[in-house]
């Protein structure tokens, strides 16, 4: 049980500031697109002007941000999400059998990035696909739906019906496991109308989850609500409910939260630590003060907390750098008989880390280092940890205790030779990662590109990327994401912009990723350059990215840098339902005492 004390040590620190294709590879016209990016010279690129604007060549550092679009949380936090889906509500497909992907969204998906692959080819093709597929019955509807913009998917269903297929309920399965993997979820949206509509399978609870989920992520928490409407009353239980908590947590609307949460206890359905746990993600995110409202509910109702409850009340004091607070929360969760897993002494480390308590962190590794013995898991944080301490010596001792090591060793080691700077060891590490994978797969190419990104090594990126376009190695919107940092951060900002527009251009089905514009922007807006920050801002207004609020804080930059009142600006954000912070309006009243200055002289 919590602890009334764990509760009270909150509230005195809580509110401190603080596809597969089915054939993996590129279409012919993708090829010399993405060759045209790696291997044009610099000067026609530069020259070539992206929506009309002119070319710019500084990088901005990056402030923190809400997203974790390709962002990086603080202190590890995006391994807690990943932790949450073990805790989340139970996923049954359509035949009540577990299915990974298949039903409502776990606590990672919150979070999720659009990991679809493609360096920038329509997203339609099977070949932008990252693994093969086995050759099993669904693979022909699949690869029907694959081939298909979503506009047309219920077209080509109706056409593969009349032709005498038989839709099986394990072909259903596969089929909406594959797009929500791929996370093509207008098309598995699609499907699962098409399906419903033509009364094909009978529905049952889980599958109605499913459907709500589909219709949150693509047509909104509003629409949402109402396809609740449409389900039976007797499959209207806390599945249901508890699926669009989560799509209203990863939106950020905190009022649709809270209405959904106390809805679930209006009507005397089963509060469970997963809905707990979605409201503790959303105060800690939002509104800190809020959290102790929730373990006090918590205790009066008898809801156990579980590791994953631990994990977001440590980070909520890892990140208001209460490190007294930090180290009391794990104190109960030892009292309470939850023993911290290695993912949470990680997190603590980082926390010890980021306080400056270099020394406390030290001896806190080397304690985590003792249990480490023979787990590849730990061996791959210890490299993180040592890394980040700036210990090379540590780090290659780490990697030389790794006996047969694989793809998951040999990344985590590139990411840790990356941190350091240590770009020949880098290249040394992917190299015996290719004898053992010869096509890597993305996530192996994104971590190259970072490291190169981060490095401001654009030259050797290029020439990466042409090596693994020739090799057909798949790719995904962190790998635009990649791309982008690399120009970004090499002070080629035109090459970055034209860059996403291409992106867009051919793949209508899928986005860029909202840190890839976030970090254009920024970079656009310490240069001063209105015009361009305008235009970014707009696009990414354009686009909706699910649970992004319109960075106008970084909009404001622009202003400050050029030095220019932003008339109206205010305005602006009330009618995007967005409040400004202390610094937006420090910021904005400055440029109006500018302004006022300069009338009067």
């Amino acid at each position: 049980m919590l602890k009334t004390a764990s509760v009270r040590l909150l509230r005195d620190g809580g509110s401190r500031q603080l596809s597969q294709t089915l054939q993996s590879g590129y279409s012919e016209a993708v090829v010399p697109s993405i060759q045209r990016f790696c291997s044009t010279p610099i000067e026609s690129l530069t020259d070539s002007k992206a929506d009309g604007d002119a070319p710019h060549q500084s990088a901005a550092d990056q402030p923190p941000d809400k997203s974790d679009c390709g962002s990086e949380p603080s202190h590890g936090i995006n391994a807690v999400r990943k932790q949450a889906k073990n805790h989340g509500p139970s996923k049954r497909g359509l035949c009540g059998n577990k299915l990974s992907g298949v039903v409502g969204p776990t606590q990672e998906e919150c979070y999720h990035e659009k990991k679809l692959p493609g360096w920038y080819g329509p997203s339609q093709k099977g070949c932008d696909h990252e693994k093969n597929l086995p050759d099993t019955p669904f693979q022909p509807l699949l690869q029907k739906i694959l081939d298909t913009p979503a506009s047309a998917v219920t077209t080509i269903l109706d056409t593969w019906d009349k032709d005498g297929n038989r839709l099986e309920r394990n072909k259903v399965l596969m089929v909406l496991s594959h797009l929500r993997k791929q996370r093509l979820y207008s098309k598995a949206l699609k499907f699962m109308d098409w399906i419903e509509r033509r009364k094909l399978l009978n529905f049952e609870e889980r599958n109605y989850a499913c459907h709500l989920d589909l219709v949150a992520r693509c047509c909104g928490l509003e629409a949402a609500q109402k396809y609740i409407g449409r389900v039976p009353t007797p499959f209207r239980n806390e599945v249901l409910y508890e699926t669009l908590l989560v799509n209203c947590v990863c939106k950020y609307d905190v009022q649709k939260a809270q209405q959904v949460f106390n809805e679930i206890r209006d009507l005397s359905l089963p509060l469970t630590i997963s809905a707990c746990n979605q409201m503790i993600l959303l105060y800690k995110s939002v509104a800190h003060s809020k959290v102790v409202d929730i373990l006090t509910l918590m205790e009066k109702e008898n809801i156990e907390p579980c590791h994953f409850t631990y994990k977001l009340l440590i980070d909520l004091k890892g990140q208001s750098n209460d490190i007294l607070g930090m180290e009391s929360v794990l104190n109960v969760m030892k009292d309470n008989g939850l023993e911290p897993d290695f993912f949470t002494q990680t997190m603590v480390a980082k926390f010890y880390i980021s306080g400056g308590l270099t020394e406390k962190a030290e001896e806190f590794i080397r304690g985590m280092e003792v249990h480490a013995k023979g787990s590849r898991n730990a061996n791959r944080s210890l490299l993180e940890l040592y890394a980040i301490l700036g210990r090379p010596d540590d780090v290659e001792r780490i990697c030389n205790s790794c006996t047969e090591q694989k793809l998951e060793d040999l990344l985590a080691a590139i990411v840790a030779w990356g941190k350091l700077g240590r770009i020949e060891q880098v290249e040394e590490t992917f190299e015996a990662l290719v004898k053992i994978s010869p096509k890597p797969a993305s996530k192996y190419i994104n971590a190259m590109l970072n490291v190169y990104a981060e490095n401001k090594l654009l030259a050797r990126g290029k020439k990466f990327l042409e090596r693994m376009c020739l090799k057909g190695c798949p790719s995904n919107p962190r790998t635009w994401d990649g791309i982008a940092k690399l120009y970004v951060n090499s002070g080629e900002l035109a090459k970055a912009d034209l860059f996403l527009v291409k992106v867009r251009e051919e793949n209508p089905d899928r986005y860029p990723l909202f840190h890839s514009y976030v970090t254009l922007l920024k970079a656009y807006a310490k240069k001063g350059d209105i015009h361009n920050s305008e235009k970014i801002f707009h696009r990414l207004k354009e686009m909706r990215h699910p649970g992004r609020t319109p960075p106008y804080d970084l909009l404001l930059v622009a202003y400050v840098s050029a030095q220019v009142t932003p008339y109206g600006f205010r305005e602006r954000m009330k009618a995007d339902n967005v409040r400004p912070n202390k610094t937006d309006i420090e910021r904005l009243r400055r440029l109006s005492d500018l302004q006022t200055k300069r009338v009067l002289e």
